[in-house]
């Protein structure tokens, strides 16, 4: 079974923005969502704090269509078979 746990990529602190910026992949019933989040906070912030805020920043995110976010779908896209391609001879 693979870890369901939300996973918080190289934390970063914006000085220009003053914010927490970080990559946060999801699990979802889709599959992995991967969600660019940012959390307001002064430097000083604790690491735990700036880590559930990004968290949180993140699951708000997954229903916001404008929010930065790639899905990694859990079953593969095969494109379909063309019919040229199914009627061509094997090389031996």
């Amino acid at each position: 079974m693979s870890d369901m746990t939300p996973r918080i990529h190289d934390v970063r602190y914006n000085a220009a923005e003053q914010c927490f910026e970080a990559l946060v992949t999801l699990h979802t019933p889709g599959g992995r969502v991967r969600v660019a989040s940012t959390f307001s906070a002064p430097m000083t912030t604790d690491f735990e704090a700036a880590s559930r805020g990004l968290l949180n920043t993140a699951l708000m995110a997954l229903g916001d269509r404008a929010a930065l976010k790639s899905r990694e779908l859990r079953t593969p896209i095969v494109p379909p078979r063309t019919a040229v391609a199914s009627h061509m001879p094997h090389a031996a």
